[in-house]
């Protein structure tokens, strides 16, 4: 029969954890922190469907199954150290919207969640313009409070604002300046958020609208890509 594999704390008669701290740290960050957002997408059809990640490569997160030691000093560094963005689904609500899908990930991951410093989401929905009653579409609320209550350290908010929704979002009215400050203060009720960062991504550059602007006086941060 063929020979059993090497432990995987034990290869050529080393045992990995009589390296010093700072070097299993580094292996640990090697093989599960990138440099770019890790991308979740969602296939659409079921209310809640599964979340995948669009590239597998570069990231070992199995390293966490080796055993209980691994775990407890690798999982820091997956979840604090790297940017998560997650995709929108379609949420049948008495406000049916488009809504981040972030609710699975933070539930599968449990207490983890507390670790996670920075996510990126597209940039909430509003209601009632026309009626002047602006209000923030009910899923993303439960999103907001989902991540103020399991994301305990999160210290950046990314939102992306794709090019087709930027003036369907923001006019120039004071229902628009409205909703940004009903947006604000959900931020602010995310007690450990520092950074909020508002990701316009446009067709070519433009001038700040009073929205954009307002944002800036608020402290977000405002990019246009």
């Amino acid at each position: 029969s063929s020979p059993s594999p090497p432990s995987p704390s034990r290869v050529s008669g080393l045992n990995f954890f009589d390296l010093a701290i700072e070097i299993r740290l580094k292996i640990y960050s090697e093989l599960l922190v990138r440099s770019e957002p890790i991308v979740f997408v969602a296939n659409y059809g079921p209310p809640s469907p599964p979340l995948f990640r669009t590239k597998r490569e570069g990231l070992c997160p199995a390293l966490l199954r080796v055993n209980k030691k691994v775990h407890g000093e690798a999982s820091p560094l997956l979840y604090s150290n790297n940017r998560f963005r997650f995709p929108d689904i379609f949420v049948s609500t008495p406000s049916a919207t488009d809504s981040p899908h972030v609710a699975p990930f933070l539930r599968q991951i449990g207490s983890q969640a507390s670790l996670i410093r920075h996510i990126c989401i597209t940039f909430p929905t509003f209601d009632g313009f026309r009626h002047d009653r602006v209000m923030l579409h009910e899923a993303h609320v439960k999103n907001l409070e989902l991540i103020r209550d399991t994301c305990t350290s999160i210290t950046t908010l990314e939102l992306l604002l794709p090019p087709d929704s930027a003036d369907y979002t923001f006019g120039d009215s004071p229902s628009a300046v409205k909703a940004l400050g009903l947006l604000d203060a959900r931020f602010k009720a995310i007690l450990s958020l520092k950074e909020i960062i508002v990701n316009f991504q446009v067709y070519a550059a433009e001038d700040l609208s009073d929205c954009r602007i307002k944002m800036r006086d608020w402290g977000w941060t405002v990019e246009v890509t």
